[in-house]
């Protein structure tokens, strides 16, 4: 959340710091998993890196990637906003089948601290959850009102752009 809040200050400065006028676009993409891994220098005598392994890794780098498709910054596993409830606020933006995996995994962004929503957050939260069960219960036209409401609220939000392009 953090690192989120100081983009917009960093792209500001960063013509200044790089001494430049002309800067690439500067954005950030972060995917957060929660379980197991295999993390240490792996490897033989011959052959030694330090790296990290496992599902929530896979996991996370694919939620990262995803976060483009979505339009968000921060996407979060089930289970990483199962164990943060009591520190941030999230919305859930979807479910999705990761490579390397078989089943869907409900994905979610993290928008807030705990206790700090918006009155627009909370609006677009309550919106979009109701285009989302509409969504999923085949009921479209519901779908596309909610997340038509979900835009009123905050233009251009990257979830709901993305499930209107989904039912188009």
């Amino acid at each position: 959340i953090d690192m989120v809040a100081r983009l917009a200050p960093l792209r500001a400065e960063l013509p200044e710091i790089l001494g430049v006028r002309n800067v690439p676009s500067l954005d950030i993409r972060i995917g957060v998993a929660t379980g197991e891994a295999l993390v240490g220098s792996i490897g033989s005598v011959l052959m030694m890196s330090y790296t990290i392994m496992g599902d929530s890794v896979n996991l996370a780098s694919r939620l990262e990637g995803a976060n483009k498709v979505y339009g968000t910054r921060v996407l979060a596993s089930e289970a990483t906003a199962k164990a943060a409830v009591a520190d941030v606020e999230v919305r859930e933006v979807d479910r999705i089948v990761v490579l390397g995996q078989k089943e869907p995994q409900a994905v979610f962004e993290i928008i807030a601290r705990k206790g700090e929503l918006t009155a627009a957050q909370a609006e677009l939260r309550a919106f979009f959850a109701e285009a989302l069960a509409a969504y999923r219960a085949k009921q479209w036209e519901a779908a596309r009102r909610g997340f038509e409401a979900a835009l009123g609220v905050v233009p251009n939000d990257g979830p709901s752009v993305t499930l209107l392009k989904r039912l188009d």
